[in-house]
């Protein structure tokens, strides 16, 4: 029997004992409830939440875009593309400026697409979403207690019901549910990591400000119509509908469309480099974007902005996000690593998999405390590495050439890397997928050797290599590992055998970026690297005096083809004939 609710409206409770508590009623909790209920129909479900419907669109919270991994766990885990594709913006891939802000916006090298990306991601109206889930979540069955707030949990730690203490509101009583399962998913509130004293923070010094306004803010407006060159390399709509990224020395800014009629704008900063007391207050970021990215600015003084956030020093982690004792952290109440790339829907999706799967075992008498611990370290060491591995990348994005490789090799690791395990969901399952996690072992001792590249070339200063535009979708790489990888359902010997393929472009990637960092930045050492050229991928390095020590020149793997990337690359990122 489940909570009927009319009109709209919370009711009051009518269970005592609930299969499933959810304490949140934000993205996670409820993506987490309507999972749930697609998974184990025959589970009761109650959702706490602070605040009533309507829930207002283009909402405070930020997080409006997706990328492959969260559109398939929307999509497909939940069910929701056809809702998606009615109530959001399909979104046409992801945009980069670089180069020097103080100049003319059309002079900035430019990377993007010239076709809409054939698997579907979303911009999403984040407050859109969240009514129309709980919408969904009441008519399926979810009880839904909305104005309440939770006072206290009491974990049991000997298989008796957890209780969860909330009060209305508009009221003083205290009211008391039992659950079998508790989901902590109240975002940076995080109620159980801080009643356990499990949260962590993490060495970060990125800080972020964001606001929206009313209306379509529109790169293509920064060009006038007359610059017929770059207004044709892109078809119109592209761009608007693209997440695009304005990057500059320590920073980015955002811009996405949402559904809603209006745009999000987000300045995203390392303090060490911009100080946060720089846009801390909507007057000040604006400010900020008057010295930064006078352009932009000039243009957004004709919309007016509906609300500003701010967020400092924004990543943190946990000791412990999945327990034995039937409980789990789930969306920011667990971890939050960083806002490049957009991960936090794809870890949404990671944590709701891992919290159904422990619900599922738990009732079978199958929930092993180890397997447990396992997906605990791997989630929390998940985050951390995308966090260091985004956040490593700020002091260099206003460089234009090394900054563009790392997102070139770091599409190539999303697609390469992550996203054959998050959309074939093989952590939920260590030990069976033994064999393809020993074949891409290597993977993360060459991220980091590659990481540290270009942190190291971008050091150098100015190079040669320049470009105006790069459809990243004319790299052969990238598409191979595309269409190799982004499918879910997969068998274990089919992952096997696509490991195996894409370790092979991820190192043969990995030569052609240093190859092309040397004709930036080292042309003189160039006759070292004639083709046919093969070395050690895992020994590169901007640093000529360590090449013959670190065995550049003594690969451990049999020579291949490189021109085939090479030529891309070469053509792509603007070497000099």
């Amino acid at each position: 029997m489940h909570l009927a609710i009319e009109g709209g409206a919370a009711g009051a409770i009518t269970h005592d004992l609930y299969d499933v508590v959810v304490v949140g009623g934000g993205l996670a909790g409820q993506c987490l409830a309507r999972q749930v209920g697609r998974d184990l129909p025959d589970q009761s479900i109650l959702v706490i939440d602070m605040l009533d419907r309507p829930l207002p669109e283009a909402a405070f919270k930020v997080g409006e875009a997706t990328v492959e991994m969260g559109a398939h766990y929307l999509a497909v885990v939940l069910g929701l593309a056809s809702y998606l594709e009615k109530r959001h913006v399909l979104k046409y891939g992801l945009r980069y400026f670089f180069g020097d802000a103080e100049g003319s916006f059309a002079d900035r090298s430019e990377m993007g697409l010239t076709e809409p990306p054939f698997f579907n991601s979303y911009l999403i109206d984040r407050g859109r979403l969240e009514n129309d889930l709980r919408e969904m979540n009441a008519a399926d069955g979810v009880s839904l207690a909305e104005g309440a707030i939770v006072e206290e949990i009491q974990l049991s730690h000997d298989g008796q019901p957890h209780l969860i203490r909330f009060r209305r509101k508009d009221s003083s009583v205290v009211e008391t549910v039992q659950a079998q399962w508790v989901v902590d998913a109240t975002g940076r509130r995080r109620m159980l990591q801080r009643k356990l004293d499990l949260g962590l923070k993490e060495d970060t010094y990125c800080s972020a400000s964001w606001f929206r306004v009313t209306g379509r803010v529109d790169v293509d407006r920064l060009v006038p119509q007359a610059n017929k060159e770059w207004h044709s390399r892109v078809p119109e709509r592209l761009r608007h509908r693209a997440v695009v990224h304005l990057l500059g020395d320590g920073y980015w800014v955002w811009i996405i469309a949402i559904s809603s009629e209006a745009t999000s704008i987000g300045i995203v900063a390392d303090e060490r480099i911009h100080p946060f007391s720089t846009y801390s207050t909507q007057e000040r970021t604006m400010s900020w974007l008057n010295e930064h990215e006078p352009e932009l600015a000039a243009y957004l003084k004709a919309f007016p902005v509906l609300d500003f956030r701010v967020m400092k020093r924004y990543s943190y982690t946990s000791k412990r996000v999945f327990s034995i004792d039937r409980w789990s952290c789930v969306g920011e109440a667990a971890v939050f690593a960083d806002p490049f790339y957009a991960p936090g829907i794809d870890m949404i999706g990671v944590g709701n998999n891992i919290t159904v799967e422990m619900i599922k075992r738990e009732r079978l008498d199958l929930l092993d405390p180890r397997d447990v611990d396992r997906w605990s370290k791997w989630f929390i060491n998940f985050n951390h590495a995308l966090r260091v591995n985004i956040q490593n990348g700020y002091p260099f994005f206003g460089t234009t050439t090394p900054a563009s490789a790392k997102l070139l090799w770091d599409f190539a690791a999303a697609w390469g890397y992550e996203a054959p395990q998050l959309l074939n969901v093989t952590y939920l399952d260590l030990d069976a997928f033994g064999p393809v996690r020993a074949v891409t072992s290597r993977f993360i001792f060459l991220q980091v050797r590659m990481q540290r590249l270009f942190a190291d070339w971008a050091a150098l200063g100015s190079g040669r290599c320049q470009y105006r535009f790069l459809d990243y979708f004319t790299l052969r790489y990238l598409l191979d590992l595309r269409d190799r990888n982004l499918k879910a359902g997969k068998r274990l010997d089919e992952l096997t055998e696509d490991a195996r393929a894409n370790m092979e472009v991820i190192e043969e990637l990995a030569q052609a970026l240093f190859l092309v960092a040397v004709e930036d930045q080292l042309p003189e050492h160039r006759e070292r690297f004639l083709d046919p050229v093969w070395v050690d991928a895992w020994a590169v390095g901007m640093d000529p005096s360590r090449w013959e020590a670190d065995g550049l020149f003594r690969p451990r793997t049999e020579s291949r083809d490189l021109r085939w990337i090479k030529e891309d690359l070469f053509r792509g990122l603007g070497v000099p004939r």
